[in-house]
């Protein structure tokens, strides 16, 4: 069978809220202003030309000028920091409104306004929206920028540093800690969005979009609160080449028992939301230490621009433990080319067998084995990451630490001039000393925490590319109006509705009774299977008679399992595969495949992605799906892909199918043909 592709219109854009003036704002207000809060009014308003102290008091702070209300100001602000109570906070709200300011951080209205908070968030919400005005938080811990002019209501360290890598969190404590690790990463900006009362994340990623100094974004989430204002978000993002580093918590499985096809069991809201991400342009990593070795990474002047790692090391030990860490990723450990073998061997005639990734310990001195066999890598053209697995940390001894540093240097001199992205790896999670880390940011060069963290943020990152929507051509849908109904419909319509797109099923009949069963399989051709025409789960249930030869034996089944049965044509053995689809209350339907079978739900070997995809997606996630590629000639892997495709038309066309599965999928030598096949609808809610 060959492949049809086809492609679907790609969706309409978003419309997104203004955060115009929550990101970097020219000109500020801080409402609120008092000696209480100096330290942060006093990081507030540094480096501004244009800042604005309020106070009711009046009373100057910091050498200051306070006005004592928003009305006597000299001009508008782009920006209100409201540092005051939820007791005035609405009045005060309304005030700066109605005097023109469009832009707050509200970093009250949390625990601390007990019971009247959901009161008054909501009232301040309610009134900011009147005006079309946004706000961040609130409840939150405000926006950070490096160098002063942080609307923050925490302590900004001096080593919070300028770059191009921009975060945004909906947890404090996640901001906070993006502030405080140290000079490592150079930020553009930190937003702390907290309760997200009228600007959600959606928003700033938008926002960030057309923002010039942000060239990386890190996104922490708890809630997905609009996922087609955030999927838009993320397309966006990746369509101007900013990848967006996705961290999520709170991600849960859907109970297995709930869903009547395997598909659904197999797919939870955690793997929906992974394709999510994917889907959409963005990388998603599943703990911080991989999160903020991504931005490490993409906080670089320049970016990985391949997969194909080349490391050298201090210990065979610690190669093994790169090589382990790196099969999983994807990331490709190339073997070394004779000619880079030859030349190793001929400037250090101690490298007996060099191989990727190189132990150079004890070949030479370190100072000279390391750098030049980097370079000697690097002239190779063989790879584009070049990483070395050195223990660099600030409780090494000085004279470590000095040779520490040679390889760093070498390092960085070998990818120089070169579009090899150059990193360092450490068993270990401590600082390095201060100059070898100054020395490194100052040179391109990201020194990494953690073996398998570093590999997972390597390969996250270098398995990113910009990301191109492209307009997908309209298909023709297939009327299935006569087929539909709530609920789980029986195998014989849901093997129609397979065939009405195109896959192979094999034959029925639906008969009532010993006599009728018996004329269809006599019509069908021994030997046949008798089923019941339920909807799911029938083997599981004893439900299935397998490989009946004559007239008698179908009789025996068809009586046994009484009333209505499905007599089909006994396809021969071979392999099974599994597709399916289930659609994600929150992310939309979600196409499976995998090794199939009766024991497809248990071993979930499967691969999965968001629907719509277009043939080459399809390509792909055949191929990711483990050990089919095992299984498959030309012709059936086709068919897979074929059937993955109209599983995802079945999806789109068809918004009231909320599960699909094909399973098993029988691959046999010209082809492949389904066997079984259920199709279940909404149901509508109860009254």
């Amino acid at each position: 069978m060959s492949t049809v592709e086809y492609l679907l219109p790609a969706p309409e854009r978003i419309a997104h809220r203004n955060v115009k003036g929550l990101i970097d704002p020219d000109s500020v207000v801080v409402v609120g202003a008092n000696a209480r809060r100096s330290t942060v009014v006093a990081e507030a308003i540094a480096g501004r030309n244009k800042a604005y102290l309020v106070h009711p008091s009046g009373d100057s702070i910091l050498g200051e000028d306070v006005y004592t209300c928003v009305a006597e100001l000299p001009e508008k602000p782009e920006c209100a920091f409201m540092l005051v109570g939820h007791e005035v906070v609405l009045e005060l709200v309304r005030e700066a409104l109605e005097f023109g300011i469009r832009a707050f951080v509200i970093p009250g209205l949390g625990t601390e306004a007990g019971a009247r908070s959901t009161e008054v968030v909501a009232q301040v919400i309610e009134l900011a929206d009147s005006y079309d005005a946004a706000i961040l938080g609130p409840n939150c811990m405000g926006m950070a920028v490096p160098n002063g002019g942080s609307l923050y209501v925490s302590s900004v360290p001096k080593s919070f540093r300028r770059g191009h890598v921009s975060v945004i969190a909906q947890s404090g404590s996640i901001a906070d800690a993006m502030l405080n690790c140290g000079p490592r990463i150079g930020f553009r900006a930190v937003f702390s969005t907290g309760s997200e009362g009228n600007r959600d994340a959606a928003d700033l990623l938008m926002g960030l979009v057309e923002d010039d100094e942000t060239k990386a974004i890190g996104l922490f989430v708890e809630t997905v609160r609009r996922p087609e204002a955030f999927a838009d978000a993320l397309r966006a993002c990746a369509e101007a080449g900013k990848p967006v580093v996705c961290m999520k918590v709170g991600r849960s499985r859907i109970a297995a028992q709930t869903a009547l096809a395997h598909t659904g069991a197999m797919v939870g809201s955690s793997i929906a939301f992974t394709n999510f991400v994917h889907h959409h342009g963005g990388i998603e990593v599943t703990d911080t230490s991989t999160f903020m070795e991504a931005l490490e990474i993409l906080g670089q002047p320049k970016w990985p621009s391949g997969i194909r790692l080349g490391a050298i090391s201090e210990s065979g030990g610690e190669c093994g433990m790169l090589a382990d860490a790196a099969e999983p990723t994807g990331l490709e450990f190339p073997p070394m080319p004779y000619e880079l073998v030859a030349s190793l061997q001929e400037r250090f005639p101690n490298f007996v067998n060099p191989q990727n990734p190189l132990d150079a310990w004890m070949v030479d001195d370190t100072e000279v084995v390391f750098p030049e066999s980097l370079e000697l890598m690097a002239h190779s053209s063989e790879f584009d990451i070049l990483l070395a697995q050195v223990d660099i940390t600030q409780y090494r001894g000085d004279v470590d630490n000095e040779w520490c540093l040679a390889i760093v240097r070498g390092l960085a001199q070998a990818t120089k001039d070169r579009r090899i992205f150059p990193a360092v790896a450490t068993v270990h999670v401590t600082d390095p000393p201060r100059r070898i880390a100054n020395f490194a940011a100052s040179n391109g060069v990201a020194l990494l925490r953690g073996t398998r963290a570093s590999v997972e943020a390597l390969a996250a990152v270098s398995m990113w590319h910009p990301f191109t929507s492209k307009d997908l051509d309209p298909h023709e849908e297939v009327d299935l109006s006569d087929l539909l109904s709530p609920g789980a419909l029986s195998e014989h319509v849901s093997a129609e509705i397979m065939e009405r797109y195109g896959i192979p099923m094999a034959d029925r009949r639906i008969a009532e009774g010993p006599e009728a069963a018996v004329k269809a399989a006599q019509e069908l051709g021994f030997p046949v299977v008798v089923k019941m025409n339920g909807p799911a789960h029938k083997a599981s249930l004893g439900g299935v008679a397998l490989g009946l030869d004559s007239a008698e034996e179908v009789a025996v089944a068809t009586q046994a399992f009484g009333g209505s049965v499905l007599v089909a044509q006994e396809i021969a053995a071979g392999p099974e595969v599994i597709c399916g689809m289930t659609r994600d209350p929150q992310y939309g339907p979600v196409i499976a495949v995998g090794i199939g079978g009766r024991y497809a739900e248990a071993l979930s070997l499967t691969a999965s992605s968001l629907a719509p995809v277009t043939h080459d997606q399809a390509v792909r996630l055949v191929r990711k799906a483990p050990g089919i590629a095992k299984l498959t000639t030309e012709e059936t892997f086709d068919a897979i892909v074929y059937t993955v495709l109209v599983l995802s038309r079945l999806a789109i066309d068809h918004p009231s199918i909320i599960e699909a599965d094909i399973n098993p999928l029988i691959l046999g030598r010209n082809g492949a043909v389904a066997v079984d096949a259920l199709v279940v609808c909404e149901q509508p809610p109860e009254e």
